[in-house]
């Protein structure tokens, strides 16, 4: 499988790798009929770092996760 993953916020490489590596590991895969594989829209950790969101966003050559720490927005 080859996957692409976008770190911001500062995140170690390996708490990035390491929550990407559960979300694939959950089961969080889907396939529709034509075999194109759909991940959960987004997953939180509670990490040493902080609150870790791993979501997915459209990449044609393969799979891309985007890791960021969460920011709670009050209006």
């Amino acid at each position: 499988m080859k996957i692409h993953i976008d770190i911001k916020d500062d995140i170690t490489i390996g708490l990035a790798m390491t929550c990407v590596k559960q979300v694939i590991d959950d089961g969080k895969v889907s396939t529709d009929t034509k075999g194109n594989k759909y991940y959960c829209w987004a997953t939180m950790f509670n990490t040493d770092e902080g609150k870790i969101v791993v979501s997915t966003r459209p990449y044609r050559k393969s799979d891309c996760f985007v890791v960021y720490k969460y920011k709670s927005c009050y209006l």
